[in-house]
């Protein structure tokens, strides 16, 4: 028999849907920002993809050359489409979980969505015209970075508050999550980008100050916390926000309450303990201490223990509710992203195996891991929190249910083929790489690849749009002549939680 929390989701929250209307002012602003976000880096990706085939496609124009549309791509996944998006989520679920009407200020959650999207609007343009930290992953420059941190910091101020001023004592697992995140965030984002060395070097190395990068000095010790901070990135930020959410919404629709807690606690202190020390399996084929590579490769494999927890717990959570993966549109969202993690985090143990990992380093097999995560985990996700967001804020059925079933498979489709080209590739590579035979004699043969990489990229993108659409046709038509049952078939839940003030 499973144990279950007094304040979960399952019972209705904290408080009884229709008992008085929720204030998601802030939870709106940061979720429909994250629609905008994921239709620029799915272009922006399809652009990358075309260049692959045809490089000179845009020479000569700065901003849309491969060397800077790419770190452009890679940030607004993680913190334009996905923080956003997890944001919005968690500011939604929040006020539920404690009894509340809202945020402790719903003004200073919108004030710190358009100062993120500011920011970081500012920070692409940069990107664009090539000022640059140059560290993957930290490619954003320093005056963007303090912006950012200031919003993030504002966030934890408003999230600590409404925790503080809670009805309800007992704190269920997501607020766990969405409170420790939103810490870790913060920590990892500027020991990361090395924020207390603004301007570390200047063009030729020179020290100084005004530079547009901060950088440790030794490059070295740069690159391994570089890599310590980019995984943790991942692991201390986006996979928490998903379990999170995923801890909330699938007992919500399901109407079940969760199945263990103390298995949501092995999984919330066993990723806490030991995602932070995986990160340098990305360097096992560079010149590190060796026991920092077997640090990283042990606790690769020990991270298996909370993804099993997790896994565990949300399968034996579904037991008897399988049959909503195909009626309810937001379920199958969150499941088949549910599906991808529990295999992304299986390939990344077999990463950290070091005869593996030189097969497979310097190929497409870390494109297609990084994508299994970011896309097939983590933007599935994404997508099942706004198809069921969007019905609840407005409190009437999505605009099209046909458009949403579009939506689901076009991404599938595209994801799963873009996945399965970019891995054969990599064996290809991994092959002839491990031959000695040089990497420009190997790109004819996986031409054929790239070409299906991009038409797989097109459905993405197409996916994107149809989401950004059905969302603008609830917000401008009124759909509430759909009836209740159609409603709850949809999103699984009570017409009345959620609406609109």
């Amino acid at each position: 028999m499973g144990e279950t929390t007094a304040s979960g989701p399952a019972s209705g929250d904290a408080i009884a849907p229709g008992q008085f209307a929720y204030d998601d002012r802030a939870s709106k602003v940061w979720l429909y920002s994250s629609l905008f976000w994921i239709i620029f880096l799915t272009v922006d990706g399809l652009t990358m993809a075309t260049e692959l085939l045809t490089p000179n496609l845009f020479a000569g124009i700065g901003p849309l050359e491969f060397g800077r549309i790419r770190p452009m791509h890679v940030n607004a996944a993680i913190f334009g489409w996905l923080t956003m998006m997890y944001v919005g989520g968690g500011f939604y679920v929040l006020p539920r979980l404690l009894g509340l009407r809202s945020l402790w200020s719903e003004e200073l959650g919108i004030w710190t969505a358009w100062l993120w999207n500011l920011s970081f609007a500012a920070g692409i343009v940069a990107l664009g015209l090539g000022y640059t930290q140059a560290r993957e992953y930290t490619e954003l420059i320093w005056p963007v970075d303090v912006a950012l941190v200031l919003a993030l910091l504002l966030n934890i101020f408003n999230t600590i508050m409404t925790v503080m001023h809670r009805r309800v004592k007992p704190l269920y697992v997501t607020v766990w999550w969405f409170v420790a995140s939103q810490l870790w965030l913060a920590a990892d984002y500027v020991i990361d980008n090395v924020m207390w060395r603004p301007g570390a070097m200047l063009g030729n190395g020179v020290e100084g100050a005004g530079g547009p990068s901060g950088a440790l000095a030794d490059p070295l010790a740069d690159g391994m916390l570089n890599w310590w901070g980019n995984h943790n990135l991942f692991g201390l930020w986006l996979t928490p926000m998903m379990v999170a959410l995923i801890y909330y919404f699938i007992p919500k629709i399901t109407r079940t309450p969760l199945y263990s807690h103390t298995l949501s606690l092995v999984s919330f202190w066993g990723i806490a303990f030991f995602y932070t020390g995986v990160g340098h399996h990305h360097l096992l084929q560079a010149p590190i201490p060796g026991w920092l590579k077997t640090f990283a490769t042990v606790n690769s494999i020990l991270l298996l223990v909370p993804v099993f927890a997790f896994v565990t717990n949300v399968w034996l959570t579904m037991r008897g509710n399988w049959s909503s993966f195909f009626t309810n549109i937001p379920m199958r969202f969150l499941l088949t992203g549910f599906i991808f993690y529990f295999l992304v985090n299986v390939q990344g143990a077999f990463m950290a195996v070091p005869v593996f990992n030189q097969m497979i380093h310097f190929t497409n097999f870390i494109v297609a891991h990084a994508h299994l995560a970011l896309l097939g985990a983590f933007t599935f996700v994404g997508m099942g929190v706004i198809s069921y967001l969007v019905p609840q804020y407005l409190g009437r059925p999505i605009y099209s249910r046909q458009l949403a079933e579009w939506q689901y498979w076009l991404i599938f489709i595209g994801f799963t083929g873009f996945f399965w080209v970019l891995t054969f590739a990599s064996f290809l590579q991994g092959q002839n790489w491990a031959m000695g035979i040089p990497q420009i004699n190997v790109l004819p043969e996986i031409r054929p690849h790239y070409i299906a990489r991009a038409i797989f990229g097109a459905m993405i993108v197409m996916s994107a749009i149809v989401q950004a659409i059905n969302v603008i046709g609830t917000l401008l038509t009124d759909t509430s002549q759909g009836t209740r049952k159609e409603f709850r078939a949809f999103a699984g839940t009570s017409e009345t939680e959620g609406a609109a003030s």
